[in-house]
């Protein structure tokens, strides 16, 4: 499975629509650690409810003139959902397993690992042991949540954190 299936959304994945929601998941087990696909599409400025931000002002985003079958297809990605104990992290663009999943199993990761403030903020349903219960993103978790979310979060959010723990290590002194 490992980087060739980094090339762009791969068979390991597939949409479900249920109860009118949709989410998606696996179609065959994944071992932990794998790379099931990279996030597609336009850079932009601007976030929405369906971006992932993936740098400091950046967030991806589906091609404006895509139909919903075109975003199922391409752009499956869009129909991860969030977990506070998800089954995926981002690194970059790239989407790996944090842990083996089973076929027909959700992909979810949690969003305060890649964005700073949701545009829509939300209560979770997630239901874990950890769950946050109102996702707003990274910028308003208590510092001991960031410091957990540590080993999985994005680029742009790690530097946040480790500015502010050198901030307060400069007070300190």
């Amino acid at each position: 499975m490992g980087e060739r299936w980094c090339a762009g959304i791969s068979r390991l994945v597939g949409v479900l629509r249920e109860a009118g929601e949709y989410r998606l998941v696996v179609t065959q087990p994944v071992a932990a650690g794998a790379c099931l696909f990279t996030i597609g599409g336009e850079v932009t400025g601007t976030p929405t409810r369906y971006t992932v931000q993936v740098g400091a002002g950046e967030h991806i985003d589906v091609p404006p003139d895509c139909g919903n079958d075109e975003v199922q297809d391409l752009f499956s990605w869009r129909f991860m959902n969030h977990s506070c104990e998800p089954t995926v992290e981002i690194r970059g663009r790239k989407v790996f397993s944090v842990r083996a999943i089973g076929p027909w199993q959700e992909i979810t990761f949690n969003y305060n690992t890649t964005e700073y403030e949701m545009v829509e903020p939300f209560a979770c349903r997630c239901g874990a042991a950890s769950c946050q219960e109102q996702i707003r993103g990274f910028r308003f978790l208590p510092a001991a949540e960031r410091e957990r979310l540590r080993p999985w979060l994005a680029g742009h959010l790690l530097s946040i954190l480790d500015s502010e723990l050198d901030d307060r290590h400069v007070v300190g002194h």
